[in-house]
This record gives C-alpha cells, sequence and structure tokens, in this order.
C-alpha cells in the first residue's frame, strides 16, 4: 500500500534505453539529411540554397534533440521573413516558390515553415508517448480554436463543392491552421520563466532583425528617398512591431530584466523607423490603442506614476504634431498618419477609404445572400458596386481588407460566433492573466502576449491578417496566455546553488 504513495522514477536500464532511442533517431535524420546535401550538390545548387539546406537540417536536429527549439525556430524565422524586404527568403515560402534560394519542385508545394511545425508536433508526440510522460495541456483557449478551425475545415469543403477554385481554396485557409497548432506547441513546450524568456527574446531579436533590414532597404534601394512611397514591407510587418513596443514600454513599467531594459531601446530606432517607413496608418493606430491601454493599466496600479508620465507624453506627443502636422519628409510621417486618421486624409489614403467603403458593402451583400453557410472558401464575392482596379493584387476578388466580416462571408455566421468566441475567451484570459501573474516577468509577458493579440484583431476589422506569419504569431501568444498558469507554478532554480527560495505566488485573490 505505501509503494502505490512513493514516485516511481525509471531505473538506469529504462534511461540507457531511452537514450539510445534518441541517438538512434538522430543518426537517422543525421543520414538522411546528409544524403538530401548529397543530391542537392549533384544538383549543382548555389552555396546560398546548401547553406539554407544545411541551416533548416540543423533545425530539424535541434527540434529533433528537444523540442521546445522547433517553437523558437518556427516564430523567429517566421517573424524575420517577408516577401517584398527580401524575397528570396526561403522559410515562408513553398519548395516550389522559385523565388526562394531553396527551390526544389514545381510540385512540392510546401515550406519549410510548415514542415518544421509538423515536425515539431510529431517529435513532441511521438518522443513524450515513448517516455510514457504524454500529458497534453489543452487549456481555456484550444477547444474554441480547435472549433473555429473546424469550421474553417467545413468551410473548405464547402467551396469546393460548390465549384471553388481548389488552389486559392488552399492558400484562403492554410494559414488559418496554424494558429491552433503554434497554440498547443507553445502551450506544451513552453514550461518554465526560463524558456518563456527566450521565447520572448527570439521574437524580439526576429523583429530588431527586419527593423534593421527595413533601414537597409531604404538605404540601399531608396537612396532615403521615401516621397511617393506606399510601402517598404508586407502589411504585417507593422502589426508585429507592435509587440516590439509593447513589450519595452512593459518592461519598464513593471521592472523586467536589466537586460531586456537595456537592449530594447538601443534596439527601438531601427524598429521605429521601419515602422514609420512602412506607413500603414492601422499599425500606427492600433499601437496607439495599446499604450493607451497601457496608460489605463498604469492609472489602475500605479497613479502616482501615471500623473507624472501621461502629462508629460501628451504634451510632447502634442507639440511634436504642431511642429510636424504639414511636413512631406520622413519625420513629418507619424503626424501624415494621424492626420490621416482624424478625417484628413492624403489622396492616396482617401482613395484606399473609398476602396475599403465600396469593398464592405460587397462583403454585406455577399453574407445577405448566404448569411447561414456562406460562399466557402475558393469562391468570388459578390460586386453589388464595381471596385477600382487593384489587380496588382491577383485575389482581390476572393480575399478582403475586412479580415473579420470576411471569416463570415466565407464560413458563415456560426463559424463567425466561433472566432467571435475565441476572441472574447482570449482577452478574457489574457486581461486574468495580467492581474493574476505576479509583478515582474510574467506580467510583462502576460501584458505583451494579450495586447499584441488585441492589437492584431483591431488591425483585422481595416486589413488582410490571415496570413502564415501572423497566424504563427497569433497562436504562439495564445499558447503563452494558455501556459502561464502552469509557468507561474513552477517553482524557479535559485540564483545561487546555497540559497533557497519560494517562487512568487500566483495572486489568487485578485480577479
Amino acid at each position: 500500500m505505501l509503494d502505490l504513495l512513493v514516485p516511481r522514477y525509471p531505473d538506469v536500464m529504462t534511461v540507457a534505453r531511452r537514450n539510445e532511442r534518441r541517438w538512434w533517431i538522430l543518426f537517422l535524420v543525421i543520414c538522411v539529411l546528409s544524403g538530401v546535401v548529397l543530391v542537392l550538390l549533384r544538383r549543382r545548387m548555389s552555396p546560398e540554397a546548401v547553406l539554407s539546406f544545411l541551416i533548416f537540417g540543423g533545425v530539424l536536429i535541434a527540434t529533433a534533440i528537444q523540442p521546445r527549439f522547433g517553437v523558437y525556430a518556427i516564430l523567429g524565422l517566421t517573424l524575420f521573413g517577408d516577401r517584398s524586404l527580401h524575397p528570396w527568403y526561403p522559410f515562408t515560402k513553398n519548395l516550389s516558390s522559385r523565388e526562394s534560394i531553396m527551390f526544389v519542385s514545381d510540385s512540392f508545394s510546401f515550406s519549410p515553415q510548415e514542415l518544421t511545425i509538423v515536425w515539431t508536433l510529431l517529435v513532441w508526440i511521438v518522443r513524450s508517448a515513448t517516455e510514457r510522460r504524454l500529458r497534453i495541456h489543452f487549456g481555456p483557449l484550444f477547444w474554441p480554436a480547435a472549433v473555429f478551425l473546424v469550421f474553417n475545415a467545413i468551410g473548405l469543403v464547402y467551396g469546393l463543392a460548390n465549384g471553388g477554385n481548389r488552389v486559392i481554396a488552399l492558400w484562403e485557409v492554410r494559414a488559418i491552421f496554424y494558429l491552433p497548432l503554434m497554440l498547443l506547441l507553445a502551450g506544451n513546450l513552453i514550461e518554465n520563466r526560463a524558456q518563456l524568456n527566450t521565447l520572448f527574446w527570439v521574437a524580439t531579436i526576429a523583429l530588431f532583425a527586419k527593423g534593421v533590414a527595413g533601414v537597409w532597404y531604404v538605404h540601399d534601394v531608396l537612396k532615403w528617398d521615401l516621397e511617393g512611397v506606399e510601402r517598404i514591407a508586407e502589411h504585417a510587418m507593422s502589426i508585429h512591431f507592435n509587440f516590439f513596443f509593447v513589450l519595452l514600454v512593459a518592461a519598464w513599467l513593471y521592472r523586467d530584466s536589466a537586460i531586456r531594459r537595456f537592449l530594447m531601446p538601443l534596439m527601438a530606432p531601427f524598429v521605429l523607423f521601419s515602422l514609420i517607413a512602412n506607413f500603414r496608418r492601422a499599425g500606427f493606430l492600433t499601437l496607439g490603442m495599446a499604450l493607451g491601454l497601457i496608460v489605463l493599466l498604469l492609472y489602475i496600479e500605479k497613479r502616482r506614476l501615471f500623473y507624472i508620465i501621461a502629462p508629460t507624453s501628451a504634451l510632447g506627443f502634442a507639440a511634436y504634431l504642431v511642429v510636424f502636422w504639414n511636413n512631406q519628409g520622413p519625420l513629418g510621417m507619424l503626424a501624415r498618419a494621424v492626420r490621416s486618421v482624424i478625417g484628413q486624409p492624403s489622396a492616396r489614403d482617401a482613395a484606399s477609404n473609398i476602396y475599403r467603403d465600396l469593398e464592405n458593402i460587397n462583403i454585406m451583400f455577399t453574407i445577405r445572400n448566404a448569411p447561414l453557410t456562406g460562399i466557402g472558401f475558393g469562391n468570388k464575392f459578390h460586386l453589388l458596386v464595381p471596385l477600382p482596379d487593384i489587380s496588382v493584387f491577383e485575389w482581390w476578388e476572393y480575399i478582403t481588407h475586412n479580415s473579420i466580416m470576411w471569416v463570415w462571408m466565407k464560413i458563415g455566421v456560426i463559424g463567425f460566433y466561433a472566432l467571435i468566441l475565441l476572441l472574447a475567451l482570449t482577452m478574457l484570459y489574457g486581461a486574468r492573466m495580467v492581474r493574476l501573474m505576479p509583478h515582474g516577468q510574467l506580467r510583462v509577458f502576460a501584458l505583451t502576449a494579450t495586447l499584441y493579440i488585441f492589437t492584431h484583431f483591431v488591425y483585422a476589422y481595416v486589413d488582410m491578417s490571415w496570413e502564415g506569419g501572423s497566424m504563427v504569431f497569433v497562436g504562439t501568444m495564445m499558447g503563452v496566455i494558455n501556459a502561464l498558469p502552469q509557468i507561474a507554478a513552477v517553482r524557479p532554480a535559485p540564483a545561487w546553488p546555497w540559497r533557497v527560495f519560494q517562487a512568487e505566488p500566483v495572486e489568487q485573490n485578485r480577479v
């Protein structure tokens, strides 16, 4: 009877057998990758292509050794990618894309990003099952995400059954599948504070590197001449940068590590310049909303500091607007964005507003024609009113700027409600984590993850946002929120071997 109360640990032989299996798996992976490299060399690929395949192979090997490395790699390599800044970048492009330096074949329609997601999932499940410690943490967010995914799968089948274009349908829906997968992986493989800190550093460094790439693009390609330039990178880059600035402000607000508080301000000018040069009004607006919510939180928690920071910041920003309101140079880009948002748009912004208004009329007309089922993926939306020519975007008849109502249009009202339920639960649970996490690093991460998801879906109301990079980022942040109670409950390692202290408790008395 007493044996049942004693925890069972694997004996030496069991551990040895497990290690042997791991090394055999690693050996087989290395053999396969070596064979792939030899084939590539025989095909006389460029040195850049061979190097890319070697790096990709290294990611797969690292993931086989420790599955959480796969989560780090997926997030970091995805966030650095951008089809405009570096069209050759292979991680987020299909191996059938001739732009990619990892082009393999016209028929290989999978990207290294997707292969890494599947590989990480398989390694985690197989390894945990063989070690008899497979425990999947679903949390409060996975099942709403899974239900939303099911309705998207139904929308795919329904659209194809009604004559939808198969290729376009798969392109429309494929990135949405990343969200629950990354939620599951991040929520289970990131298990303690150190790993969570590493994940946030990976995202920070990737965004900083993209900011540097944006500055280099303006210097090397545009020669610092931004006159008439609509954007320098993909639209989603601006919303991704919101994460960087929210994390920077939160790190100072809750006194995160000195390294983060010292390094991020040094990185910030590059990221800020690229954010402004990309000139996405929705990006500026959502960042302002996130910072406004942080100020509100400051008023609730640190009112004395609020009365110092809020008036000073407001006066400084007002002075900037007065000085640069009509400035047409790079320093005036932020002022022009504010002027556009509050009702004095430039000719280009006014045309963009008109296009979105007309597009919204067509969206609502299409929804009224099929409110319950939607039109399904792969089918064009109805054109009640003609739209200005944007045929440079080849799928303009399938994908709309309003990414929230697009969901209703494609998968029907029940799928739309599934999305609203997922977003509402994420915001409620994220806000609860912000209140429950102890002051310091965990609260910084809870606030940053929650506000990033908030800004993403506000942005989604006015711009296309269901692309692969954003779904990986949103899914990872949802996984972080999902895992925070378990991470907070883990006792951190002592700073010094001879010092033992208690972990900071989760503040259960707060709501």
